[in-house]
């Protein structure tokens, strides 16, 4: 039971990768290398599947399709805002971004994309699962077992390979991220310093901090991922962005502009 358990993650996780870059050429009219890992496979779409398999087929029998659309809609948000999260902390970067979507939640979760999930889940529940667990309940047990034993060790392989460059590039983001707040202070010293009657020109100011801040960012970017391998250089291409600290972290050196604009103005 458990090697079928694992063969059905993978494949799920597989056909969630599928969908995921498909969506996008319909969506972007381009191809978008979608996941987390190097191989095509999105492990959050084969976890949620398999718990809701679980959940349908030994917990929650007697649901009806409303219930089953509901159950999947919330659970699904419930484990995107998790991971979401999880991986923003971990990584300082993230997969995935709702904040231009209507009725999203700090830009981890929608409600268009948990309602699509909720979808998701009927199709999962009424139309794939009848088609694949019986070819998979026909499986040889010992070829289930191979099989799930190969996929655990390539999985397994792809996930530490994966969390190690990003851990890598994670402490090189920390490094960058003191870098540039160290030259922002300097920055502002010497602009406040020498902006008496600054007055009209503070959003040059402004402009000038915002121009620095690109300019050492891009620096040092090209710097940490220039002597990276072109497979970590792969996996970076499919974080969708870093967290908000620098954006931050300029709106409270602007914040210390005005304050001693203000100062000097006095």
């Amino acid at each position: 039971m458990i090697s079928r358990y694992i063969l059905y993650f993978i494949i799920l996780s597989f056909v969630g990768y599928l969908y995921e870059c498909i969506a996008m050429v319909i969506w972007t009219g381009k191809w978008d290398n979608r996941g987390f890992l190097f191989g095509p496979v999105i492990p959050i779409y084969g976890a949620g599947a398999l718990f809701g398999t679980i959940l349908f087929q030994y917990l929650l029998k007697e649901t009806d399709m409303l219930q089953v659309f509901l159950i999947s809609m919330v659970a699904s948000a419930i484990l995107e805002y998790t991971v979401h999260y999880a991986l923003e902390k971990l990584f300082h970067a993230y997969w995935w971004d709702y904040s231009k979507s209507p009725l999203n939640l700090n830009g981890r979760i929608c409600l268009p994309a948990s309602l699509g999930f909720g979808l998701a889940g009927l199709l999962i529940i009424y139309v794939l699962n009848p088609f694949l667990i019986p070819i998979l309940d026909s499986l040889n047990d010992t070829l289930a077992d191979i099989l799930a034993l190969i996929c655990t060790v390539i999985f397994t392989a792809d996930l530490t390979l994966t969390v190690t460059t990003l851990s890598s590039f994670s402490e090189r983001v920390e490094a960058m991220d003191s870098f540039i707040n160290e030259h922002m202070d300097t920055l502002v010293g010497n602009i406040t310093d020498e902006s008496k009657g600054i007055g009209s020109r503070f959003y040059n100011v402004v402009d000038k901090v915002e121009e620095t801040r690109k300019r050492l960012i891009s620096d040092r970017m090209e710097r940490t991922m220039g002597p990276m391998s072109s497979l970590r250089s792969y996996s970076l291409s499919k974080i969708k962005g870093f967290t908000g600290r620098n954006a931050a972290r300029l709106n409270f050196v602007l914040e210390r502009i005005k304050e001693r604009i203000r100062k000097i103005r006095k």
